[in-house]
């Protein structure tokens, strides 16, 4: 008994989340998600450039390592 007392106890209060998320939200649902969806793009550009960035420091560094280790091969 006392789970299903529980479970009731959290689904209400759940459902007054949801109604009282639908009475003060701000923006109507289709502009949030125009709004999320432009935001969205806008972090995948910034991403994409960052590991473009650092892939390319990646690759320099894996080449000065890769040039030092031959040149030690040749030393020794």
């Amino acid at each position: 008994m006392k789970n299903c007392s529980v479970f009731r106890s959290t689904l209400l209060v759940f459902a007054l989340g949801v109604f009282a998320g639908l009475l003060i939200a701000p923006r109507k649902g289709e502009e949030t998600r125009k709004i999320l969806r432009e935001r969205m793009e806008e972090y995948c550009i910034r991403t994409c450039g960052f590991i473009s960035e650092k892939t390319a420091e990646v690759k320099k560094q894996a080449g000065k390592y890769a040039e030092k280790l031959k040149k030690d091969m040749e030393e020794s």
